[in-house]
């Protein structure tokens, strides 16, 4: 399985080709980004891919994929400005 991902004016599209032979087809999906975080819309996009994609996993796996949003090590009001 191979995936190809493009950033559209307004969301991602991913297109998806499973196998060699490409029997079934390339998949696309269209994933739209409906508000303006830009970063929490990727990251909405990244947890659909880790749901329908990616390894079954449950509280006791040895292992697990976490997607989350935090702040920048450098974020925050520059000191000495008020």
């Amino acid at each position: 399985m191979t995936f190809e991902m493009h950033r559209a004016k307004n969301g991602y599209i991913l297109k998806i080709v499973n196998g060699e032979d490409n029997s079934e087809g390339p998949k696309e999906i269209v994933y739209q980004e409906k508000y303006d975080d830009e970063v929490e819309c990727f990251a909405d996009f990244l947890r659909y891919l880790k749901k329908e994609y990616g390894p079954s996993t449950s509280r006791h796996s040895e292992k697990r994929i976490y997607i989350n949003v935090s702040p920048g090590d450098k974020f925050g009001p520059v000191a000495g400005s008020s």
